[in-house]
């Protein structure tokens, strides 16, 4: 099992708005097959799709998420996908805006 560091957690807008969980897993695992082919075994776990399905919080290995930046970029399938936030620390996902 990899320790909570080796993970990278990623924010992303979906358009148009998708709430089914199967239906986002499998357009960014499409995504990736169509970019690096069938060898990609990329894993990533679903953290969090909003209640309108606008947005998706997924956690990856951190050595695959520009795999996946890259794959979402290049695909053309619907939804789409578009980065909010990426960070290791997934409550700084959380953070919007910084007061001082």
């Amino acid at each position: 099992m990899a320790s909570p560091s080796s993970y990278h957690y990623i924010c992303f807008a979906i358009s148009p708005s998708c709430s089914d969980e199967l239906k986002i897993r499998k357009t960014l695992h499409d995504a990736l097959t169509q970019m690096f082919g069938v060898t990609s075994s990329t894993y990533l776990d679903i953290l969090s799709i909003t209640e309108g399905g606008g947005e998706v919080v997924l956690r990856i290995r951190e050595l695959d998420a520009s795999r996946l930046a890259a794959a979402v970029v290049a695909s053309t399938a619907s939804p789409r996908f578009s980065l909010i936030k990426e960070s290791p620390f997934l409550p700084s996902l959380l953070v919007t805006g910084t007061t001082l």
